[in-house]
Order: structure tokens, then sequence, then C-alpha cells
């Protein structure tokens, strides 16, 4: 009998959690890579890989075999990311593999230029999936994962996201979440928006910040024109900017400045704090 989750994605911030979380509890799972060679050196305690990638679905059969569950993480800066992943949806379909969390983002139906995630979810809906669909906020993480050198080296936060708060969530709890609807019941057509437990404005972080570092952090608010232009000298392709302004307005325009209790509804427990994730990152 099936009993196997595949996770994609697997070597993603969202990803490499997930997996820790499913260790921790004994469940099986495929970790699907695009190089298997690769991800063995990044994921030296995984040891169960198979390749896969949405954009070749001759790895999609060896990929699914004795799965029961996918868990589906799109890569990043893919505008057409419905296209990409249809084709695995509709595989998993035509073989009756139901079960499917899908990773969203909180707030993104307010970005019309960018409808893959609302797309996506429709699709699984009208195809019958048993579905449930994770749409969390900001990640904490990202400001060492994305601002590391800039806050570290420049003493800044650079992102156009105006004066906007945010409820900057853990990506530890986006995993704990995932793993929680991915092996137990009462989650089917389920849509979970998983915030932190507190807002922030850029430029209280950037204080928060200064106070985990000993250092000066700013925020100095770039404008739209004013980040296009500092990714353009950094080598950036022409896309990025206007992929990432599209996405910091929904900070920028109030759309994510709001918190909700899906963390603990569905893990029993509170979310972790912005405080907490910057101090494990930068103390």
């Amino acid at each position: 009998m099936s009993n196997k989750i595949l996770v994609t994605g697997a070597t993603g911030t969202i990803g490499k959690a997930l997996i820790k979380n499913l260790q921790s509890k004994n469940v099986n799972f495929v970790a699907g890579v695009r190089n298997v060679s690769q991800a063995k050196e990044k994921l030296k305690h995984v040891s169960d890989f198979v390749e896969f990638d949405f954009a070749n679905p001759s790895t999609f059969e060896k990929a699914t075999v004795g799965v029961d569950r996918v868990f589906i993480l799109g890569p990043g800066l893919v505008l057409n990311l419905d296209e990409l992943l249809k084709p695995f949806i509709d595989f998993l379909n035509a073989k009756q593999i139901k079960r499917v969390v899908y990773i969203s983002a909180f707030g993104m139906e307010n970005i019309k230029e960018m409808p893959f995630h609302t797309i996506t979810a429709k699709k699984l809906q009208d195809d019958g999936f048993d579905y449930t669909i994770l749409k969390p906020s900001f990640f904490s993480e990202n400001f060492k994962t994305y601002e590391f050198e800039n806050i570290t080296q420049r003493g800044i936060v650079y992102v156009p996201a105006a004066d906007g708060k945010v409820g900057f969530v853990d990506v530890k709890d986006i995993a704990e979440t995932a793993a929680t609807v991915l092996t137990t019941e009462g989650h089917s057509g389920k849509v979970y928006e998983l915030t932190g437990p507190e807002l922030f404005s850029y430029d209280e972080a950037a204080k928060l910040l200064s106070q985990i570092t000993g250092k000066t952090i700013v925020y100095p608010r770039p404008s739209n024109e004013e980040f296009t232009a500092t990714l353009k000298a950094a080598g950036a392709p022409d896309f990025v900017a206007p992929y990432m302004i599209n996405v910091y307005s929904l900070i920028a325009n109030n759309h994510v400045n709001k918190l909700t209790h899906d963390v603990e509804k569905v893990t029993g427990r509170k979310p972790g704090s912005l405080k907490e994730a910057l101090t494990n990152s930068f103390a």
C-alpha cells in the first residue's frame, strides 16, 4: 500500500525545513530534486532522493512510485508558474494521486499581474483533488537569505516595501504546518494563511536588527525606481526588479498588514516571533 510523501522543492528554504520536520516525526518521504548528486551534498542527513523536475515530465513516473501524497512547491521567479506546474498536476490526476498540499503565498491574489497561485489553486479544486493550500506571509528568514550582506556589510535593509507592515512568519512554523496537514486528517479543501504573531514595518525590523547585532541598521525606503536601478547595477536580469516590486507591493499597499491564528490552529502552538528568528540568524 502506498504511504509516502513526495516533497518537491526539497533543497529550498521551506523544503529543507519540511524534510527536517518529517524526519523528526519518522514520516516516510522522498525528496524530489533536479540534481541528485548536488542535493546529497546540501542534504547530507537525507537518504531517499529521486530525480524530479516540473519541466521534465519523464521524471514524473519514477518520482511518484509508492507515493500517495505530494507537497507541491514551485520554483521562485517564474511568471508562468501555473503553466510549469500544470503537466505534473495533470499527471497526478491521471495517476489518481489526489492528496496534495500546495504552497501559495499570503496576499498574492492582490497582484493581478501574477495570477499563477490563484490559477493553480483553482485547478486543484476543479480537478477534484484532496488539496490543502498554505499561504505563508513573508519569511523571517529572508533577512538572512536575501539581506545578509546588506545588513552585515552595509548596515541597511533594502526592499521597496514603503512603510507597510507584515507579520513575518518563521519557516519552521511553515514546515510544522505543512507536516501536520500532510500527516493528519481534517484539512481537505482548507486554505491556511500563515503569519507570525506581530506586525512589523521594515523600519521597525531594522531597529530590531540594530538591537540584536549591536550595529546601526537602517531602512532607507528605496523607491521602485531606486530599487530597479540598484538591481540593474548589480547585474540582475531585467525581469527581476518588476517581479520583486510586485511582490513587495503587497506590503507597501497594505495587503498583508494582518495577523492570523492559522499556525496555532493547525499545529497547536503559537508561531515564533521575528525577534527569535533574527536572533538565531544574526546574534
